[in-house]
């Protein structure tokens, strides 16, 4: 068994397919990213403006706040 070693075939070829793997996987981030935290805050403001008030507009009767 080769030694796995920084600078050795044996440590460097696995490492290059993983970082070749993983860049197919930032790219996309890199794409589409920014759009998803854009749908997510849209659909945060929506949820907020469609939430009925807290405060009712009369007491309770059971005496809670």
């Amino acid at each position: 068994m080769a030694h796995r070693a920084p600078g050795t075939k044996a440590y460097d070829e696995p490492l290059a397919e993983s970082l070749a793997e993983a860049w197919r996987y930032l790219d996309q981030w890199a794409i589409h990213g920014e759009v998803l935290f854009a749908i997510n805050a849209l659909a945060e403001r929506q949820a907020q403006q469609a939430a009925p008030a807290m405060s009712p507009s009369r007491p309770r009767r059971d005496g809670g706040v």
